[in-house]
């Protein structure tokens, strides 16, 4: 297999996996929602705040985003042509993702240890 083949295919696995996992914790999350009985902050927070429920939703935020980025990142290379403006949409897509990501660690770890 050539080099080549491997950069291409590894992307695509990594957006179909997240896909799946996006799926999959978005079903769980709807489901999770229809079956409570009472709809307040409170018991959403408590739900969120649960240690199985915040690595899944770390594991979510960590599939969007990559998943957004390979999106964003093949587009890119598709339709912009010109080189300085690839690489500074690029690196403007990359602060954007690192700054939400690093935005939802902040409201996992921060909010976790206020409860």
């Amino acid at each position: 297999m050539s080099l080549y083949i491997l950069e291409g295919l590894k992307p695509w696995v990594i957006q179909r996996v997240s896909a799946v996992y996006i799926s999959l914790f978005l079903l769980y999350s709807l489901v999770c929602g229809m079956t409570v009985d009472v709809v307040s902050f409170d018991h959403w927070r408590n739900w969120l705040f649960h240690p199985f429920n915040s690595i899944a939703f770390g594991l979510f935020v960590v599939a969007v985003l990559f998943h957004a980025w390979i999106g964003m990142r093949d587009v890119i290379l598709d339709y912009v042509h010109n080189i300085m403006l690839r690489m500074s949409v690029l690196a403007l897509i990359v602060g954007v993702l690192v700054g939400c990501g690093l935005w939802v660690i902040r409201i996992l770890l921060f909010s976790m240890v206020g409860q």
